[in-house]
């Protein structure tokens, strides 16, 4: 479902057809909306609201605009709002050096005693930054901010930023902006994990490009979607279910999500085959300690058995209609061949082309050319080289067999390219990766096609 991670429906903007905004969410797929407070009269509406709709859920604080009306009656009413079952997190709070409608010193006083109750009451905290971002992320750490996380509400930084917030335990709010001209939000949406970020409206603020003017609305959270699945090459349903897991998971501390054996992405059934590797990647994403993808939990505690893989790529597949099936895994499917043999094989009834994805170190680690093998079952095969020398991979890929390695990868890629299969050889645009070395090297290979690859942040 949709989650509205951002709304405040309590404001003049709504008094006349509240009933309508929600119809409207709903009808748009909007399964949740996130009602977050801002000033003293806002506390007792947002809690009102929660009561109202089923569907709406209440964050509570003071805005940094309003710092300077912070007191003990109102501490004490947010306190005892935070009691509420419906109440689920703290804000929104931060600071705002950009209008400075509240003393910078007040406002930095009355956001670490947000902080504080946030611990107290273990809410995450909604976050508003603007002009401001050094002080956030310093009071944010030296309050212990990171043992609760939060949202980094309308995000207003770049890369370096966004790192240092999603290493605080925090989610990083997308919305209306991240479809203007100009902005320059979509260079870092594109590269953020797929468990880093939460969609948002704001409304009845910053409303997308073609409603700018207008009154923003929870509905229009699905047009941010849209976008963001856009700029990351992903489907709408992909980022959708990345953002109410995120959301999820933080937000109402949903836990024991069980691991994907297999799992859709982009229109195609991937099977999680194994954690094992030969390589030890500097980029590799299970060196992350959150290995969320799109919503998938990816961690499994034990590599599925053939029978397991067949089982759960044919239940999906019988959902939908999807273009392949690839067979991959934060590990090297390879380490596994007889099992993955026996599971592809299976798999061919379904009328699908397989794909394996592979580091190119299957002949190396079975002590045979199993290239043959994999081309009387696999239609495709994309190999991850990201090194265009022996030092480079042994730098990057920190491979167990060291040097040599790359010397059975590229021998494992030409048999591969002249075999009946699609050969795709992908590197990564990741600092130190040479780009147009690995390119140039691929372009010796005959039938061996090229393609670059996102890196997401850490």
């Amino acid at each position: 479902m949709l989650v509205d991670s951002h709304v405040h429906l309590d404001m003049n903007q709504f008094k006349d057809d509240l009933d309508d905004v929600i119809a409207r969410a709903r009808a748009a797929g909007v399964g949740e909306m996130l009602q977050v407070c801002y000033d003293a009269r806002s506390v007792d509406n947002t809690i009102a609201l929660t009561r109202r709709y089923a569907d709406v859920y209440g964050a509570l604080g003071i805005h940094p605009h309003d710092a300077k009306d912070w007191d003990e009656v109102l501490e004490k009413k947010i306190k005892e709002g935070l009691l509420l079952k419906r109440i689920v997190a703290v804000g929104e709070t931060g600071l705002d050096y950009y209008r400075d409608l509240s003393p910078r010193e007040r406002q930095r006083e009355v956001f670490r005693r947000q902080i504080g109750i946030a611990l107290y009451f273990k809410k995450p905290i909604v976050v508003h930054s603007r002009e401001a971002f050094a002080d956030t992320i310093a009071i944010l750490r030296e309050e212990g901010a990171s043992e609760v996380g939060g949202i980094f509400h309308a995000f207003p930084g770049g890369v370096e930023e966004a790192r240092q917030a999603i290493d605080l335990g925090f989610l990083i709010g997308i919305g209306g902006p991240l479809t203007y001209k100009n902005s320059r939000l979509p260079a870092l949406a594109k590269i953020l994990p797929s468990s880093a970020f939460v969609l948002e409206t704001d409304c009845p603020y910053l409303p997308p490009e073609l409603h700018r003017g207008t009154r923003n609305e929870p509905a229009r959270v699905a047009i941010v979607r849209d976008r963001l699945a856009a700029i990351r090459g992903a489907e709408p349903v992909d980022v959708e279910r990345a953002a109410e897991s995120n959301y999820a998971r933080l937000i109402h501390k949903k836990r024991n999500i069980p691991g994907a054996v297999a799992y859709t992405i982009k229109g195609n059934i991937y099977i999680n085959v194994t954690r094992a590797c030969t390589n030890n990647c500097t980029f590799c994403l299970r060196n992350r300690r959150d290995n969320f993808l799109y919503g998938y939990n990816l961690n499994l505690a034990v590599d599925p058995t053939a029978s397991e893989m067949v089982e759960a790529a044919t239940a999906l597949a019988r959902e939908g209609r999807y273009g392949e099936i690839v067979f991959c895994g934060y590990g090297e499917p390879t380490c596994r061949t007889a099992d993955l043999l026996e599971a592809a094989r299976a798999l061919k009834s379904l009328g699908l082309p397989l794909r394996l994805d592979t580091n190119g170190h299957g002949n190396m680690i079975n002590r045979r050319d199993i290239v043959p093998e994999l081309a009387e079952v696999f239609d495709g095969v994309s190999v991850s080289l990201n090194a265009h020398d022996r030092a480079s991979y042994a730098r990057l890929c920190r491979p167990d067999a060291g040097e040599k390695a790359f010397d059975a990868v590229l021998d494992f890629l030409r048999r591969a390219a002249a075999s009946r299969m699609a050969c795709t050889v992908t590197v990564l645009d990741y600092p130190g990766v040479d780009v147009e070395a690995c390119r140039a090297l691929v372009s010796s290979i005959p039938r061996a096609r090229f393609r670059v690859r996102t890196y997401y942040m850490e």
